[in-house]
């Protein structure tokens, strides 16, 4: 399974454990999250079990916790936890959907055909269809443009947001911003071939027309090494922040 769906799938699933303690028409926003891998592949099928764990007190804004734990194939691969915020819907966009919990009467949509998408729908079909005449051979990180260039002093990846990428309010996913920076990291650390663990602190939302992670390492030795990520916009706003750990793989 490629890291950054598997990181998708993980922070929707932390996400989805706060959601039952939110008002209908409310987002949440992921302000920090951690992940510590076990070293067993990402192959099989990928299951995440999340729990509440409760809410912050004392703070103005009040964050929302959860846990989880990822298995593939019942093997553990990956223990996260997770803060999240509440935030109204941006102003101007599309009203969210219910959750499916919170919704009634729903009936079975519509087959759709090509002709039925909107201008959003309808660039992703297109980006896929690109990818995919391009013979790439990992289609996901082409298709989300996710291909660092290591140098001297870490590594740099430079994405071009769309909504290929986009959350329901149109801001880059948090799993893809963790596997963009992930990404970039493991880059500029070549010699530590295993990701141990990863920490993210989400600062401000993933927009704009182009987003750049910067990689540097903080130390490289011979069994660990621990690299410093930054992601930040167009105009200099820093998106997100992240420290990763990496270890040699065993002989």
């Amino acid at each position: 399974m490629e890291l950054t769906a598997a990181l998708m799938t993980l922070d929707a699933a932390l996400g989805t454990a706060t959601r039952l303690f939110i008002r209908p028409g409310e987002r949440i926003a992921t302000a920090q999250l951690y992940a510590q891998f076990t070293g067993a592949p990402l192959e099989g099928d990928f299951e995440v079990k999340s729990r509440f764990a409760g809410q912050t007190q004392g703070d103005a804004v009040g964050q929302l916790l959860s846990s989880a734990t990822a298995t593939m194939d019942g093997q553990t691969v990956c223990h996260g936890n997770a803060a999240f915020v509440r935030l109204p819907p941006p102003p101007g966009t599309r009203s969210l959907a219910p959750l499916p919990w919170q919704s009634t009467g729903r009936t079975d949509a519509p087959v759709l055909m090509p002709a039925d998408l909107d201008e959003r729908e309808a660039r992703i079909l297109a980006r896929c269809e690109t990818v995919l005449n391009d013979g790439a051979a990992n289609f996901l990180r082409r298709f989300w443009d996710i291909t660092p260039a290591a140098d001297d002093d870490g590594a740099t990846c430079r994405v071009a947001p769309g909504p290929h990428m986009a959350n329901r309010v149109g801001h880059v996913q948090g799993g893809i911003l963790l596997g963009l920076a992930a990404h970039t990291a493991m880059a500029a650390a070549p010699r530590h071939t295993v990701l141990s663990n990863l920490s993210a602190w989400f600062i401000s939302p993933g927009r704009g027309a182009h987003l750049t992670c910067r990689s540097a390492p903080l130390h490289a030795g011979r069994s660990f090494a621990v690299v410093k990520s930054e992601i930040v916009g167009e105009d200099g706003a820093r998106v997100l922040e992240m420290v990763t750990a990496h270890a040699t793989r065993a002989a």
